[in-house]
């Protein structure tokens, strides 16, 4: 090949395209982080509305059933004749995690006057279970994996 052949050739050189590559993957770094903060918040806004869910139905029976007082576990998942748990929500006495935190609420009654509605707050710099109340319950925890409520 002579050198006036090699002049006539057109293509980019290695370190065009290694630029290119590197923009790219800047851009492709940007776009995962920015990617996972959305879900994150669309999990941390679904666990807490799943739980508002439950606090609308503990208010509901408390209304309806209004010499029962707020309802037990069992009453909760019966949902009353005007709110139900929406589909593919699990109540139950174990306290969420990031394993289930999207469709697992935990709860625990007050006796009859209130209740403790517990959430995963994906959202929290380091997440963990999140509380919504029913009536006067005003502090809840968790003792060995059940929700506690006071």
């Amino acid at each position: 090949m002579s050198l006036q052949t090699l002049k006539d050739q057109k293509g980019f050189t290695i370190v065009e395209l290694l630029i290119v590559i590197v923009v790219i993957g800047i851009l492709a770094a940007i776009s995962i982080v920015a990617y996972n903060g959305v879900t994150k918040r669309a999990n941390a806004s679904a666990a807490k509305g799943n739980a508002e869910s439950v606090q609308k139905v503990a208010e509901a029976y408390n209304t309806d059933e209004n010499s029962a007082g707020y309802p037990t576990l069992a009453q909760i998942n019966a949902g009353t004749t005007t709110v139900k748990i929406p589909s593919g929500v699990t109540v139950s006495a174990a306290a969420p995690d990031a394993s289930n935190g999207k469709t697992a609420i935990g709860y625990k009654e007050l006796g009859t006057t209130g209740g403790c509605i517990a959430y995963w707050d994906f959202n929290a710099s380091t997440p963990a279970v999140a509380y919504v109340y029913a009536g006067a319950a005003r502090t809840g925890g968790v003792t060995s994996g059940n929700v506690t409520c006071a």
